[in-house]
């Protein structure tokens, strides 16, 4: 393009427009998207997913109309928790706002992420291995959790979000359950070949459908979802032969530890097994499948209705036919 007619002003803004890189996009809100990042690297996808919205109006600034609102307020208490929570947490005193940014960054992960959980938006995470290994301490995480939080409700007061519909504790649990799931099949479809997998996958939805997971007369409602969730795909790899190192796999998707996972296993096997208690054929070893089991007890059941896993039932039962 010809400069030639352009003062000496537009000439010079052309030449520099000319030199610019367009390849290098500049990210408005790096922050956020750092915390998006950790969130994601530290609890999985569907976590990230979930507080995603709690990421966004903590590192984002409040949109032109609102911020003239909220400058126009005389509740000088809202007008403060109106402000953006990411200023509230960086400018707090050294021992409440971490002693560097990767700190607060993970402070801030970890933050969404409790708050996403405490409004049934996300299953439970366990805090303290995040805290270990970045040394946030308590006091730290919940100060920064409650300046979240506390700009939400402030938000909800202004009219700028609906109110949280409140869930059942059955609505709670299912949300568990499937977010668990899906967090562990993310992880065995890295490890296992597509074939075990669909085992694993067609043993583990028999296997819960026994339990009557998730509902609130689940089998195993009183204990903690994700703990429910790794023992019964624990169950379900060792009844494939495929549980060789994978009960620590299966932990530190939680931050939970392997142990634990196979000593609610046993726990679950053993009380079966004496007939301490009853899971419906889901922890014991024995010739039948759970899928199997499933199709005996409860014939009508969707599982069996499905078609991928009715075949998938009917290969089990030719094998072991012939």
């Amino acid at each position: 393009m010809s400069t030639q007619g352009m003062t000496a002003a537009e000439r010079k803004k052309w030449n520099r427009l000319r030199k610019v890189n367009r390849g290098n996009v500049r990210i408005k809100h790096p922050l956020r998207d750092s915390v998006r990042k950790k969130v994601q690297e530290m609890y999985g996808t569907y976590a990230m997913e979930a507080a995603e919205p709690y990421v966004k109006m903590m590192c984002k600034p409040l949109k032109p109309e609102h911020e003239l609102e909220r400058q126009a307020l005389k509740d000088e208490s809202l007008k403060r928790r109106l402000s953006m929570p990411k200023q509230a947490i960086c400018r707090k005193k050294a021992d409440l706002r971490g002693d560097s940014k990767e700190a607060r960054i993970v402070m801030m992960a970890m933050a969404a992420v409790e708050v996403a959980r405490e409004l049934g938006e996300a299953s439970r995470m366990d805090r303290r291995s995040g805290m270990n290994q970045y040394g946030i301490t308590r006091k730290q995480l919940l100060s920064a959790k409650r300046a979240l939080l506390n700009h939400y409700k402030a938000r909800i007061t202004m009219g700028w979000e609906p109110e949280p519909s409140v869930k059942t504790p059955e609505e709670r649990r299912e949300d568990g359950v499937e977010q668990a799931v899906n967090h562990i099949h993310d992880m065995l479809s890295d490890v296992l070949s597509e074939e075990d997998h669909l085992k694993v996958n067609a043993e583990v939805e028999a296997r819960l459908a026994l339990l009557g997971e998730p509902t609130a007369e689940a089998l195993t409602a009183n204990t903690e979802v994700r703990m429910a969730v790794c023992a019964v795909f624990y169950a379900t790899l060792v009844s494939l032969g495929l549980q060789a190192g994978m009960a620590d796999r299966l932990g530190a998707v939680f931050g939970i530890t392997g142990s634990g996972i196979r000593a609610r296993y046993e726990a679950f096997a053993s009380a079966e097994e004496s007939g301490e208690a009853d899971y419906n054929g889901a922890f014991l070893l024995i010739a039948m499948t759970c899928f199997e089991i499933l199709a005996t007890l409860h014939p009508e059941h969707t599982l069996i209705q499905k078609a991928g896993l009715g075949e998938a039932c009917n290969s089990e039962k030719g094998s072991s036919s012939s």
